[in-house]
């Protein structure tokens, strides 16, 4: 079992190798930092038997990939959907005209559950995993049913 004298030790002698690992995969140096203390953070509430210094590298590669791969999500989240506020006031938009439209599109051109994504998700505000949790659902089911209303949405604005 590894003690915290253990853990203190391996920190002293493979920290700094270690937040350069991080680094060169994230490309952000407070990130890579939080990533390495999460890792040795995650030692000292788990009982493990032997930590080498592979298995510390491991854990930080992995940890620097599920950041990537969030981050990467929320980037196609945000470019997807994402409307440039600053190119509006508010007094153009929405509109009580445009809300009925898109009210009415929503409404008559989607399936339930495609209906009840969108309203949670912009009506209610709800995040998409919470929206995925109150629907029962996956966020990549919740991502797909947005696509799919915004798709439908843009389509039949551009036919009106």
């Amino acid at each position: 079992m590894t003690t915290v004298k253990d853990i203190e030790q391996l920190f002293k002698s493979n920290y700094r190798t270690l937040l350069i690992l991080a680094n060169r995969l994230v490309h952000d140096e407070d990130e890579a930092r939080d990533i390495v203390h999460d890792v040795f953070a995650k030692l000292l509430t788990e009982d493990q038997r032997e930590v080498t210094p592979a298995y510390l590298a491991n854990g930080v590669r992995y940890a620097c990939l599920n950041l990537i791969r969030n981050r990467s999500v929320r980037e196609r989240f945000k470019n997807l959907y994402a409307l440039d506020t600053s190119e509006l006031s508010d007094d153009e938009w929405p509109d009580e005209t445009t809300i009925n439209m898109l009210n009415e599109i929503v409404d008559g051109r989607l399936t339930e559950q495609c209906r009840r994504v969108v309203k949670l998700r912009f009506g209610s505000r709800l995040s998409y995993r919470e929206t995925a949790e109150e629907l029962g659902i996956s966020e990549t089911a919740v991502y797909k049913h947005l696509r799919h209303a915004l798709n439908v949405i843009r389509q039949t604005l551009n036919e009106k």
